[in-house]
């Protein structure tokens, strides 16, 4: 089958041409996807697996394979069925146990030795989404089935490195179906490296719709989403050669965005191996997906593993500005995002959480759950303004990125003391306890042209995102209202305490929305009816950025 990601893409992944190597030598595991057809009507199929793994070794009640079946936010596991395992000697008898989260192991019941070969089966269907969650898990759109491979592919406990044969049987799901992920089209063979590296890519089946561009590219279940994806993937291709060229990339790397169908959070995704998932639903058009795409593209070169902080604070920095930058998008466009975010910071009641709370508690809270994203820009942009005046104009957050990228693409170890070093070296003490501050909880606040000569920064009066009740109603299952505030829109709405609602809109889009409904499915005394209000409070004063009187929209206001 063709590949969608050009000869980019074929260097990194087919590395079987050439003289041999080392790396040529090692190990062939195949793993084979094949899917059952899907009955529409229901929405519920099947996928089966079946992995071949050479140069197996593990004792009896040692850890042999293991699996997350359960995805945060749904109501259930995934089902599994017919797990079997067998060595050179016969079958191998499984002992399963379940840890904390429905990490699902199983070990043998004697010795193991040699190649391997595990077969089993996942019930592929729609499992109710409870509260907010990871859009990972197996799920069906049309007569496609999707997952990202921690939710679909067993982990055998294997060390070392391992060449990879990743085959497609679509056959069952009817003339024209095709298998792709984000490591190509169809069947692909990985070079050497780790294991692990399947659970974090996504794997799609059935018929499917395509746009391709160069090493873009993006896959959809053939009759979804509800609206033309082409023209907004046309446009996110366009940005992502952009990227490239501003991350000083030597060839565009591949990149694949897969749409999936979300009825909780609609408008998010998750980024995997050169690719990303991005959801519709309720509220999402193409245009949406602009902004998301943005951010996302941007952990291709700036992701690392020393903070949300880090990750998500400069892909929200990033998000809007480099399209600015490139004439993708309108000033006005930008400092709709910047404000957005600029909003959603200033004025949110629990913005003083320490970082090293938001992990723990980060589905707890919608509030909580944004704040490496949005306190995190607001940290990056305060930076850029720090360093462009301790260097007369001749350094930014920019430089420093680079820095980052660089050292990661030559296998340097990064770590949050990496960067503060960074800052001590650029800035003096001053960078350093910005960062500590910003950790810590404190008040990250820009400096009025931190956003660009152009612009300038107001006082505005905003209200508070304020569900009107306790939040844990939200993330209880069922979700029953409790702590109802007598004088808060919810109860003007005619909420009240013991209510059973339901809702499928993303709360972290509501909360950056000063305008956005709240809708709910509220059930009581045996009733079930709608009923909606926009969740605000108190207004507080919030920080927004503006274009200064008589400032030209020209090139000159994107140089900062």
């Amino acid at each position: 089958m063709r590949s969608v990601f050009g000869a980019g893409a074929a260097a990194l992944i087919l590395a079987t041409s050439g003289a041999a190597s080392a790396a040529d030598q090692a190990p062939l595991m195949t793993v084979l996807i094949r899917p059952g057809k899907v009955d529409t009507a229901t929405s519920r199929g099947h996928i089966d697996v079946v992995m071949t793994i050479p140069s197996v070794r593990a004792a009896r009640g040692e850890p042999l394979l293991s699996m997350g079946l359960f995805t945060p936010g749904l109501a259930h596991p995934q089902v599994m069925e017919a797990l079997a395992v067998a060595d050179a000697s016969g079958p191998v008898p499984l002992t399963p146990t379940v840890g904390v989260g429905g990490a699902h192991r199983w070990a043998p019941d004697r010795a193991v030795a040699g190649a391997v070969t595990v077969t089993y089966r996942l019930l592929a269907e729609n499992i109710p989404a409870l509260r907010g969650g990871p859009p990972t898990a197996l799920r069906v759109d049309g007569d496609a089935v999707s997952a990202v491979g921690d939710a679909m592919l067993i982990s055998p406990a294997v060390t070392g490195d391992y060449r990879i044969a990743l085959k497609w049987d679509v056959s069952a799901m009817g003339a024209g179906a095709e298998g792709v992920s984000s490591w190509g089209d169809g069947d692909v063979t990985l070079p050497a490296g780790p294991v692990g590296r399947l659970g974090r890519a996504v794997y799609m089946a059935g018929h499917l719709g395509h746009e391709t561009d160069g090493a873009f590219s993006a896959v959809w279940a053939e009759g979804q989403p509800p609206f033309d994806p082409r023209p907004p993937m046309k446009w996110t291709a366009d940005l992502h050669r952009r990227m490239s060229a501003y991350f000083k990339d030597r060839t565009e790397p591949p990149y694949r965005v897969f749409m999936r169908f979300n009825p909780m959070n609609a408008g998010g995704g998750a980024a995997l191996t050169h690719s990303f998932i991005i959801t519709y639903g309720k509220g999402v058009t193409g245009e949406n997906f602009k902004s998301i795409l943005g951010h996302e593209m941007t952990h291709t070169w700036t992701a690392n593993d020393i903070g949300n902080w880090y990750d998500e604070g400069d892909a929200v920095y990033y998000q809007a500005l480099i399209p600015w930058r490139a004439g993708l998008i309108s000033t006005d466009k930008y400092l709709e995002d910047l404000n957005g975010t600029a909003y959603r910071y200033f004025t949110n009641a629990l913005r003083d959480v320490p970082e090293a709370q938001v992990a723990p508690r980060f589905w707890e809270d919608t509030r909580i759950r944004v704040l490496p994203y949005d306190r995190g820009a607001m940290y990056f942009a305060r930076l850029n303004g720090m360093l462009r005046r301790e260097s007369g104009g001749k350094r930014g957050i920019d430089d420093l990125v680079l820095i980052m990228i660089d050292k990661a693409r030559r296998g340097e170890p990064l770590s949050e003391q990496t960067w503060v070093d960074l800052l001590q070296k650029e800035i003096g003490p001053e960078g350093p306890a910005a960062h500590r501050n910003m950790m810590s909880g404190g008040l990250v606040l820009p400096e009025s042209d931190d956003f660009g000569p152009c612009f300038q920064r107001v006082t505005k009066k905003m209200r508070q995102f304020d569900l009107g009740f306790d939040n844990a109603s939200i993330t209880s299952d069922p979700k029953v209202i409790k702590g109802l505030k007598p004088d808060s829109e919810a109860a003007r709405a005619g909420l009240r305490d013991g209510d059973v609602i339901a809702y499928a809109v993303a709360l972290d889009a509501v909360q950056g929305d000063l305008d956005r409904k709240l809708e709910l499915t509220v059930t009581r005394d045996g009733k079930t009816f709608p009923l909606s209000y926009v969740p605000r409070g108190a207004a507080v004063d919030a920080y927004q950025w503006e274009r200064k009187p008589g400032a030209p929209d020209d090139a000159s206001c994107k140089v900062f």
